[in-house]
């Protein structure tokens, strides 16, 4: 798996809630279940390339979730801070982690 495909499945955990079941199904099952786009499309009864419309504009709802909200910058900031935390305040860095989830 590719690095992008872990910054869209990063944005995919923090935004789904925004997205309908249909785009979530479709997502999910190309990038958390590594089914082919042609295996979904005879799932769904449907062609590859609607398939991959579907997830792109998915990629692409995410993109912009991400550039209005920006909550994964946000999130890896904190992270960030938490990290160079530690050597000074263990506990603090940990409460930090404990909030994001780590």
């Amino acid at each position: 798996m590719e690095e992008k495909d872990f910054f869209y499945i990063e944005l995919f955990e923090l935004y789904k809630s925004l997205l309908t079941d249909k785009q979530k199904e479709l997502f999910g099952s190309h990038y958390l279940y590594d089914l082919s786009l042609s295996e979904i499309a005879e799932t769904e009864g449907t062609t590859r390339q609607s398939v991959y419309d579907a997830v792109k504009k998915v990629k692409n709802k995410l993109e912009d979730y991400e550039k209005s909200l920006k909550l994964k910058e946000k999130y890896d900031a904190l992270k960030k801070i938490a990290s160079e935390l530690k050597t000074k305040d263990e506990k603090l860095s940990e409460s930090i982690l404990e909030l994001i989830g780590r």
